[in-house]
């Protein structure tokens, strides 16, 4: 197996297990609305930039129909960079409330991005596998 096949399947897992921990739709508290998750196959576009359809990894919209309520996108230590934040991440942001996850001890980076890019983002979060106790996410 490949170093980036690896980082991709670790990037599947992490956004499989954030869309479940922080956006369990539909569910009690949420009823009408829905989680979308466009990792590994993209399934539901937020709009288009430069002929490009934009695929936030995680989409949540509000049922009947399909109102777009919050968009996320789950970052790996060699995806902080000023070209996801340009491509990615802007783009997105301009759609509606989009939140930026990063692995823990990356938010210097991501802020500086952000900044340096002016991208309206909702809230950086970090995330981190730990052994025993599986996906920890917080608040940066």
């Amino acid at each position: 197996m490949t170093a980036k096949y690896l980082s991709e399947l670790r990037h599947q897992g992490a956004v499989a297990e954030i869309a479940k921990v922080k956006f369990p739709y539909p569910g009690p508290e949420g009823l009408d609305f829905d989680t979308i998750v466009n990792v590994p196959k993209p399934k539901m576009a937020v709009g288009a930039e430069g002929g490009k359809d934009l695929y936030p990894d995680i989409v949540v919209v509000r049922r009947p129909g399909q109102w777009l309520q919050v968009m996320a996108d789950i970052e790996m230590p060699d995806t902080v960079t000023d070209e996801t934040a340009v491509n990615e991440w802007l783009p997105k942001s301009t759609v509606g409330e989009f939140y930026v996850y990063v692995p823990a001890g990356m938010v210097p980076e991501a802020k500086k991005l952000i900044k340096k890019h002016n991208i309206p983002v909702k809230g950086i979060r970090t995330w981190r596998f730990r052994p025993v106790w599986g996906l920890d996410v917080a608040e940066a």
